[in-house]
């Protein structure tokens, strides 16, 4: 005991001052730099964009025929979206920023004499670095102290057998990976150690092998697909109307001479393709999935994905972990049951010293109030707790044993009569029946022969020790919460069924009566399983590759399942999983790598809050292309239908670009902040293959585009017939689109009428500045002189405001009917 004390307490770390150096000296422990975009280069992708290719032609177009001010201003708008869509990225890109931050794997390491938690990327040469069961190795370091330390070094050798470190060399060992080191992105197993750093990043072994970590190409999600598929319909109806446009402004500019016509029939082919390519569409699922991802981080849950927020919203099962998910996580000795006189000294003997889980902190804090052994110096063998053994144990001085553990697998080995047994289980059942956690205690005194694992040892029972963990603030609300919204809760554990049946009772989880054991699982074929999955809410004393059996029965039966998992051996159920979900705070790091979602306060309450986010994100990316499907549909008809009519050129490219400067903001600001409604989880999942959007989004869509555009193109066309000035009827036409596209935004933002969605809106400053920002320049265009000039406007009259307000009035509310 006093070795490991010393050894412990020896401990000091590097400085501040030592960090700078020896990363000076040996580089930063990362194999591959990231490189970053260059600004230049973020520009060049921008510009590539078939809508700023549209917008230089135009310009190129103005220059040819001499409307050098109108080329200028074309190329003006080409900065200000250009602009736009920098900032846009830049938003987005930190979001992301912060996300890989808060994603970098933990370590902790002792500096300046204390211990902190840093990222994986700031670990240097000569860090002491703690690496416990589930960890991975984030750097070669020599080992200074192994309790059970198994080291999984697949990833090096190809072998996956577990290899047990020591921390002293041994010098007959010819191997290149020695037994008193740990090597970088290599997995702990189980156990415990400390190591002193020896080399970091590219100085590794993994490092100098040339072995890195490979991010795997997945398959494109179905949103993705989706959205695809609508950008290319959208881009070949585009491609037809820009043909379409060319062809009738061809012979409706008979009077003009073969090469103007040409000229102008350019311009307007391209004016009506910058009206309808739907370029938005990408940039608002990049930025809601981004922001989305990022938001989730303030409810305590990382999305290590940004496009598992699409799924969450489709989530119906949810298999989750009992202890530290449903529970405090927050062990309590309650009771205990002594059957012999040492039972005090073998629950403090069979104890590890260094406890990192809440059961050994319990039992440890429980054990202050005892007496140390004073007859006992020196771990001789230590036996570490596997999911299939279920217990753990110490030999003292080659002489005594010590073993606690799952009072199944204990009890077993201790000679009790069929009397005392059924005493002692009686007394089980009735700790598990108040949702306790039972260990049982044993020991084996005098010993001949050091046995080679626990199952080959003869125990003497010593007692029982009943543990409580307290379930979590909000669990039933949370629970029923997710009933209301369709989804049902499987919970997942390894305590025994009656502790697992008391806490599902106390919760309210439903079917609690109902419990599967892990050695029933055993027994069952796949078929079985898959029936009795279908009504089984909680599976008890389950072995983690049990959890791979329950999605997959799950998935079997079209569930989309998110299941919980803290340990290395729940990794393949994570992956497995349709949405994996990591322990932020327990979780070992390859369960994190593997998980989707990691909740960084462990509470089952935050993954309630994080589907619904999930489906908010959803819906407003619903909403948003709906608005942007509506607007674009006025647009490319009043530049179809006013050359077909005749009438005087209503949209110049000016106007187009003025548009796009509304729908951007609109479109990727005001609905990413549309907050969850109150309804929202009180609506079943939506199915994992539904279209973004459906017939009766596509038919509003329609509808809502051409109601805009017939309000616009009659009254155009009646005031061009009836001799109104043609700047006058332009302005007061392009006025009510753009008032009307406005409005439409605001509309579809929520189930409130039209002009109650607006006004609350005005109390949230982004929106309010988008508002002012439509209003003042579109009072620009029509009050400045200049603008009169390039954009063919002319001021308006109180009284032609009226008018103009009016129509916008019929082209939006008549969709309100639907609300009331």
């Amino acid at each position: 005991m006093k070795e490991k004390k010393s050894i412990m307490n020896d401990l000091t770390g590097l400085t501040d001052e030592e960090v700078i150096q020896s990363r000076e000296a040996n580089g930063i422990n990362r194999i591959t730099a990231v490189k970053k975009e260059s600004l230049f280069m973020k520009i060049v992708s921008i510009l590539k964009e078939p809508m700023f290719f549209l917008l230089i032609v135009a310009a190129s177009i103005y220059f040819i025929v001499g409307e050098y001010q109108d080329g200028i201003i074309m190329l003006i708008c080409v900065l200000g979206i250009c602009l736009i869509e920098y900032m846009q990225e830049a938003r987005t890109d930190r979001a992301l920023e912060e996300l890989n931050k808060l994603s970098s794997l933990n370590v902790k390491v002792i500096r300046n004499c204390k211990e902190e938690v840093i990222s994986s990327d700031e670990v240097v040469v000569g860090d002491i670095v703690f690496i416990e069961e589930g960890d991975n190795v984030p750097a070669d370091g020599k080992v200074l102290y192994a309790q059970s330390l198994g080291i999984n070094e697949s990833s090096l050798t190809g072998e996956s057998q577990v290899v047990y470190k020591k921390n002293h060399d041994n010098k007959d060992d010819e191997s290149p990976f020695k037994l008193n080191m740990c090597y970088s992105g290599t997995c702990v197993a189980n156990g415990f150690g400390v190591i002193e750093v020896t080399s970091v990043g590219k100085n590794t072994e993994i490092g100098l092998i040339g072995e890195s970590l490979r991010e795997i190409e997945k398959e494109k999600t179905p949103l993705e697909k989706q959205i695809n598929k609508l950008i290319l319909v959208c881009a070949i109806i585009s491609g037809f109307i820009f043909l379409l446009t060319i062809v009738i402004n061809y012979f409706n500019y008979a009077e003009l001479d073969f090469s103007e016509r040409i000229i102008q029939s350019l311009l307007s082919g391209v004016t009506v393709a910058m009206a309808t390519i739907p370029e938005e569409i990408p940039v608002v699922f990049t930025v809601f999935l981004a922001m989305g991802a990022w938001s989730l981080t303030k409810e305590k849950a990382l999305s290590r994905n940004m496009k598992t927020i699409e799924t969450l919203g489709a989530i119906n099962v949810l298999c989750t972990d009992k202890t530290g998910t449903l529970t405090e996580n927050k062990m309590k000795v309650e009771e205990v049951y002594e059957y012999s006189k040492s039972f005090y000294e073998t629950m403090y003997l069979s104890s590890p010293f260094i406890a990192y889980d809440p059961m050994e902190q319990a039992i440890q804090e429980y054990c202050k109030s005892k007496d140390d052994p004073k007859n006992y110096s020196k771990i001789t063998k230590e036996y570490a707790f596997t999911p299939e053994s279920k217990m753990t144990g110490q030999v003292w001085d080659s002489q005594t044993l010590c073993v606690k553990g799952a009072y199944e697998m204990v009890l077993p080995l201790c000679n009790l009569s069929e009397k005392k047994y059924m005493e002692v289980k009686s007394i089980i059942e009735e700790y598990s029946s108040n949702g306790y956690r039972v260990i049982a205690l044993a020991r084996q005194d005098n010993l001949k022969k050091v046995p080679d694992n626990l199952k080959d040892s003869k125990l003497k029972f010593e007692g029982l020790i009943a543990l409580y963990d307290p379930p979590r603030y909000g669990i039933k609300a949370s629970l029923n919460e997710c009933y209301s919204a369709g989804i049902r809760v499987i919970m997942i554990t390894g305590d025994n069924g009656e502790t697992a049946r008391g806490i599902a009772k106390e919760i309210n989880l439903n079917n609690y009566d109902n419990v599967i054991t892990g050695s029933e699982l055993e027994k069952m074929s796949d078929e079985e399983l898959y029936e009795r999955v279908k009504t089984t809410n909680i599976f008890a004393r389950v072995y983690p590759n049990h959890k791979m059996r329950i999605v997959n029965a799950l998935q079997e039966d079209n569930k989309i399942v998110a299941m919980t998992g803290d340990g290395v051996n729940d990794a393949s159920a994570l992956k497995k999983a349709n949405v994996g979900i990591a322990m932020g705070r327990r979780g070992t790091n390859v369960a994190k790598e593997a998980a989707d979602l990691v909740l960084l306060d462990d509470n089952f309450s935050t993954i309630v809050n994080a589907i619904e986010n999930g489906r908010t994100i959803y819906q407003n990316i619903r909403k948003s292309i709906s608005y942007i499907l509506s607007i674009h549909i006025p647009i490319a008809l009043l530049a179809i239908f006013v050359p077909m009519f005749k009438l005087p050129t209503l949209l110049l490219p000016i106007h187009v670009m003025f548009l796009e400067l509304l729908i951007d903001p609109t479109s990727s600001i005001v609905f990413q902040r549309i907050q969850s409604s109150k309804e929202i989880m009180k609506e079943n999942p939506r199915k994992i293959d539904e279209p973004i959007l459906n017939s009766k989004n596509i038919v509003t869509s329609i509808l809502q585009g051409l109601l805009i555009f017939f309000v616009t193109f009659i009254n155009y066309f009646v005031l061009t017939n009836n001799n109104v000035d043609a700047n006058l009827s332009i302005t007061v036409t392009y006025s009510v689109l753009v008032l009307s596209i406005m409005l439409i935004a605001y509309q579809l933002r929520s189930r409130d009428l039209t002009i109650k969605s607006f006004i609350s809106c005005l109390t949230d400053k982004v929106s309010l500045a988008i508002v002012i920002g439509v209003v003042v320049g579109l009072a620009g265009l029509i009050y400045i002189p200049f603008f009169n000039e390039v954009a063919n406007t002319t001021p308006l009259s109180f009284v032609w405001w009226i008018y103009t307000i009016l129509l916008v009035l019929l082209a939006v509310i008549p969709f309100d009917m639907n609300k009331l």
